[in-house]
This record gives structure tokens, C-alpha cells and sequence, in this order.
């Protein structure tokens, strides 16, 4: 049994969340599933980011503290992944006591290592990306973004020297040490790297929201380097030797997805294997992020990976055009599995992809019709055809469950290795499409009429056979479905998997 240690972000708590977000935490929770299906020992680590300018911002805004506004929202998320289905470990808070304690320890040990060095700095700073900007990054003046100008900030902040660290990143990414992926993000941040890199601000001093610089009470540690943080504090709060819950004032989810009280056999071991995210925030966690680790003597996370942008029906999501789709919304009326099944097949992971409900639809269809029919059709004939007692069908209603062998398995490991998340679903619907045409073809209700009852019970089991790897195979895909189908195989009682929409 090997550790397997992933990651989404920690999601910034200024507003709901967004599909966006869902389409990160999804993928995440496939692989987490598919590498218990293993045998691995996983942990899956989420949660929010709840510190920064921008929160203090949004909770003046709803006439709330910054306390009791991240409270209030927080449940938000955790509600969500409930409905999606994900099976993560643990839920992380930012502003949990220890976590707090431990990037300030964290920080300490930079500024004795000599990492860390206090400056005065002036620059255009957008408080919407809580980070300072070039002026070549400007779009028109604006930040390219949130379409909105940064302000001048001037004052007197701590810096991490990123620029000493510059060769070592280089050798390391080039070398494999640490994966970035896909294979043109990663080719994107080497070839910024090589422009040089610069040392960057780690502390604000206008910004109360915040974890208290060591040693400098006027100044808050800046709120990127508090989020990177919590991948590796979250190995000493949840490692093996598990410690007790914080204080009410700050809950965390201290559950699996079964029991909210209990906590996973065994915590995380740094380094992660995989560090997911979406593209806007690669530079934070394949360049910043490593480097913080290395100034620390500490080993760098495997593989990190960034994936596309969604457009809705062409559109970029926004607010103001009022197209930003809530997953909470569609698991509604499609379904936890529709929706993951959509998301992760429209179009490769790491690549930007258009959405819209049209296609939902289609896609819930699209599993109705090829999964769940299959299903239904299957176990109808075997019960109104299978009158030999001899086929090995039937000994399931003893509750001798047959395990197909290799010819019945469906490969995706590859696909899954490499996080491609649609060709996998390919293959898996691809042998769904197969046995229903199989079953046009061979017409096991004309095999009944001529009696035929070997081929007609060859034929009927070579169906069920696949229809056990298909569920295996699309567990961690769509989970509920297929424990519903392994349930209907076992029992040989079909009931509808996907009702007709309405």
C-alpha cells in the first residue's frame, strides 16, 4: 500500500461557489476514489482560503465581521461538495488556531534561514488578485483579470528572496523532480522563469484580515503565502498522530464523507502527489510555492496541474451577465452523477472548454439511454429468459456474484495517470455502446423463440459479465450510479438508474 496525498486549492471564501470550483473538487475526487479502488491509503484534502483584503472587503460589504462572514460561508462549500459526492478527508480553514501557528512559524524559520528581508515598496497592487502587478501586465490599464485598475500602494513590507531560487527551480521542473502539467503550462512558467525572477512581498501592512507577522504585529503575512501553507501545516495537524479538533470558534470538517466525526485511518505525509488547481493560479503554486519549500529544506510536491477556463454557451462566466451556473442548481435537476460525468467529459482536462445546460441534457441522455437502459433491458431478459438452471446468472440470487476476468475489464489506469479524465470516459462508454449493439445484433429474444437457450445464455452472460466491469469501472466517476448498478447485478431486480427529465 502506497500514500497517496491530493489537493484542490483552498478556495477563497468571498463569495458561493461556482462550477468552477466544482469541476477542480470533481476531478480531484475521481482520483481519489479510483486510488482507494486501488488499495492505496489516500488522503484528500479541500477547504477555504479566509484570509486577505478581499474578504474583509466582501464581509464590510454584507455588514458582517470578517469572522462572521467566512462562518457564515463556509458551510456554503461543504454543502455543495456533500451534494457532488465528494469524498474528501479532511475540510481546511485558514484561519484554524494551529494552522495560524504554524505559518507564522513557518515564516520565522525563512527570515532565520535569511530568505526573509524587510524593504520599503511601491507598486500596483489589485486587491481583487490580493497581489502586486507589473505594468506590462496591464491591460489598458487594468488588471487583465478583473478588468479593474490596481491601486498604488507604498509602504514598508517584508520580502522572500524568490530570485535566489531561481536555477534550483529550473533544474528541478526540467529535470522532473517536480511535474507540471499540462505540457504547455509547464512549458509557460519554465520560459517565464527564465526571464528572471523577483523577489516578492510577503506581508501587508494595511491589511488586518490576516495571520500576524512574526515578531511585527503591525504587519499581516501575505494572504497567498498563508493559503500555499495550509498543504503542508495540514500534515502536522491531520498526520499520523491525529490531533483533537480546534475551537467551535474556528470548525473545521474533522470528517470522512461517511461520518463527520470521524477522522481517516492514518493522515497526510508531505510531500502531496498532486496539487490540482485552474490555470490563473499555476505561477502561486509551481514557482512561489517550491520555492518557499526549498528556502525550508523541504521536499516539493510530485506533480502539480492546472486546468482550462469554462465559457458558458461562448461566454466568459460572469455576475453582471448573470451566466454563472451554481452546480448546487443543476444537481437539482440532473443529478450528482450527470453532472460529474458532463464536466469531466466535454473536453480534456487542462484545456479551456466551452458548458452550457443544452449540453447537460444531452449528456444525462447520453448515460440514460447507454448505461442505464443497458442495464435495465439486461437483467429484464436474463429474468424472462433464463430459465436454465445451470446459467451462471443465476446463481447470483444465491449471492455467488460472478467476477469477470480480464476480458471483461475495462483499462484505464493510463488515462487516469495522466489526468485524462475524458478519454477515460471514452473507453468506459465506448464498451457501453458496444454491448448495446451487441445486443441488436445477436437479439437474444429471437434465440428465445428458437429455443436456442445456450447461445441465448452465452450470450446474456457475456452482457452481464461487462456490465460488472462497466460498474467498476465507473465508480469513481459517477459513484452513486454504479453502486446502484453492482446493487440491480447482484439482485437481479432492475429499477430505473436514470428517471426521464422533467
Amino acid at each position: 500500500m502506497s500514500k497517496y496525498y491530493i489537493t484542490t486549492p483552498i478556495y477563497y471564501i468571498n463569495d458561493v461557489p461556482h462550477i468552477g470550483h466544482a469541476y477542480t473538487t470533481i476531478a480531484a475526487d475521481v482520483l481519489a476514489r479510483y486510488h482507494r479502488a486501488k488499495g492505496d491509503d489516500v488522503f484528500f484534502l479541500t477547504g477555504t482560503d479566509e484570509h486577505g483584503a478581499k474578504i474583509a472587503e466582501a464581509a464590510a460589504k454584507a455588514g458582517k465581521t470578517p469572522r462572521e462572514f467566512v462562518d457564515d460561508l463556509r458551510p456554503k462549500f461543504k454543502e455543495t461538495w456533500k451534494k457532488l459526492n465528494i469524498s474528501y478527508d479532511q475540510f481546511f480553514a485558514t484561519t484554524n488556531p494551529k494552522h495560524e501557528e504554524y505559518v507564522q512559524d513557518f515564516v520565522e524559520d525563512l527570515e532565520q534561514n535569511g530568505f526573509i528581508e524587510k524593504r520599503e515598496y511601491e507598486g500596483l497592487y489589485c486587491v481583487a488578485c490580493e497581489k502586486f502587478l507589473k505594468e506590462a501586465e496591464l491591460v489598458e490599464g487594468c488588471c487583465p483579470d478583473h478588468k479593474k485598475p490596481p491601486v498604488k500602494q507604498k509602504e514598508e513590507n517584508y520580502f522572500f528572496k524568490l530570485s535566489e531560487f531561481q536555477d534550483k527551480l529550473l533544474e528541478r521542473i526540467e529535470s522532473g523532480e517536480l511535474e507540471i502539467g499540462p505540457a504547455s503550462r509547464k512549458n509557460e512558467i519554465v520560459g517565464k522563469i527564465k526571464q528572471g525572477l523577483e523577489d516578492i512581498s510577503i506581508s501587508r501592512a494595511a491589511v488586518e484580515w490576516g495571520v500576524a507577522f512574526p515578531g511585527d504585529p503591525k504587519q499581516t503575512i501575505y494572504v497567498w503565502i498563508d493559503a500555499l501553507l495550509n498543504y503542508y501545516t495540514a500534515t502536522k495537524i491531520y498526520g499520523d498522530d491525529i490531533e483533537t479538533s480546534p475551537s467551535p470558534s474556528h470548525p473545521l470538517h474533522l470528517a470522512s464523507h461517511q461520518a463527520e466525526e470521524e477522522l481517516s485511518a492514518g493522515g497526510p505525509a508531505w510531500p502531496a502527489n498532486l496539487h490540482l488547481m485552474a490555470k490563473d493560479i499555476l505561477w502561486f503554486h509551481s514557482v512561489i510555492w517550491p520555492a518557499m519549500l526549498l528556502a525550508a529544506d523541504l521536499p516539493l510536491p510530485k506533480k502539480v496541474f492546472a486546468h482550462g477556463f469554462f465559457t458558458v454557451n461562448g461566454q466568459k462566466m460572469s455576475k453582471t451577465i448573470g451566466n454563472v451556473i451554481d452546480p448546487n442548481e443543476v444537481v437539482d435537476k440532473y443529478g450528482a452523477d450527470a453532472v460529474r460525468f458532463y464536466l469531466l467529459s466535454a473536453f480534456p482536462f487542462g484545456e479551456d472548454g466551452d458548458v452550457s445546460l443544452e449540453k447537460l441534457d444531452q449528456a444525462y441522455n447520453k448515460l440514460a439511454n447507454e448505461v442505464g437502459n443497458l442495464v435495465q433491458r439486461t437483467l429484464s431478459m436474463i429474468n424472462k429468459y433464463s430459465i436454465d438452471p445451470k446459467l451462471e446468472a443465476r446463481s447470483l440470487k444465491l449471492g455467488k456474484v460472478k467476477i469477470p476476468d480480464s476480458r471483461f475489464q475495462i483499462p484505464v489506469a493510463e488515462e487516469l495517470n495522466n489526468l485524462d479524465f475524458a478519454g477515460a470516459l471514452r473507453k468506459i462508454m465506448t464498451v457501453a455502446e458496444e454491448q448495446n449493439k451487441y445486443i441488436a445484433e445477436k437479439q437474444p429474444w429471437t434465440l428465445a423463440k428458437e429455443g436456442k437457450a445456450d447461445l441465448l445464455n452465452e450470450v446474456l452472460l457475456s452482457v452481464y459479465n461487462n456490465l460488472v466491469g462497466l460498474s467498476d469501472a465507473l465508480l469513481p466517476f459517477i459513484p452513486e450510479t454504479a453502486e446502484k448498478m453492482k446493487k440491480q447485478l447482484e439482485t437481479l431486480e432492475p429499477e430505473p438508474i436514470f428517471p426521464k427529465l422533467t
